[in-house]
């Protein structure tokens, strides 16, 4: 995917007490009951002003991105789902809308495109979510703009995670995303959406590592 940030707006934030590091795994994955809305594990995009902080690493350094809901930018989006507009900002500094489609069985990362866009989304999740669970998606990856294609798959469903805070969550689900040259993580936690995501790539929209600092 492109990069969410450009590289002239990156700046540096020394973050305090908080500091971006590894999530803890506090309990053993468990089967569930297969999810049957998206929307339980995904942001609140519908939430209008509803607003969510997140750590973010990457090569430039540390910062805080500011994610606020700004609701439905279409009904028109991919596969009958409805389009979500989001904006990104740092430090009362705007950084540019991040947009997001989804419905009761899928939900989508479509980045900076525009809703009418379709070639480079990231299908996040896709229901009935259950352990060891895969799909499948193409997205547009790295400098080169080469389309390669994505298997998703459910590690992990009812886990507790600790974030460096010590703030603990439960009942979260993680999703590993490979392809060649790539693998992210993204953890999802009920009620909330996600809540940590990391990638083995410098060309990833959120950076190698970025995590839940909480709503703001």
């Amino acid at each position: 995917m492109n990069y969410l940030i450009r590289s002239s707006l990156l700046v540096t934030i020394v973050l305090g007490a908080y500091g971006c590091s590894s999530l803890v795994d506090s309990a053993p994955s468990t089967e569930m009951t297969p999810l049957t809305h998206v929307e339980d594990y995904y942001l609140p995009l519908k939430n209008i002003g509803t607003s969510y902080a997140y750590c973010r690493k990457s090569s430039a350094g540390a910062d805080t991105l500011l994610m606020t809901m700004q609701g439905v930018d279409r009904s028109t989006a991919m596969n009958g789902s409805v389009c979500y507009s989001t904006d990104i900002s740092k430090t009362n500094l705007y950084l540019t809308n991040y947009y997001y489609s989804m419905n009761d069985s899928e939900a989508y990362s479509l980045g900076e495109l525009s809703c009418g866009g379709s070639d480079k989304f990231w299908l996040d999740l896709k229901t009935p979510l259950t352990l060891g669970q895969t799909w499948k998606f193409n997205n547009v990856f790295g400098s080169t703009n080469a389309t390669s294609l994505y298997t998703a798959k459910v590690t992990r469903r009812g886990v507790q995670l600790k974030m460096p805070d010590g703030k603990l969550y439960g009942d979260v689900t993680e999703v590993i995303y490979t392809c060649y040259g790539d693998s992210t993580v993204k953890w999802f936690a009920r009620g909330i959406g996600l809540i940590y995501s990391t990638s083995n790539t410098p060309d990833s929209d959120f950076g190698q590592e970025m995590w839940f600092v909480g709503e703001k």
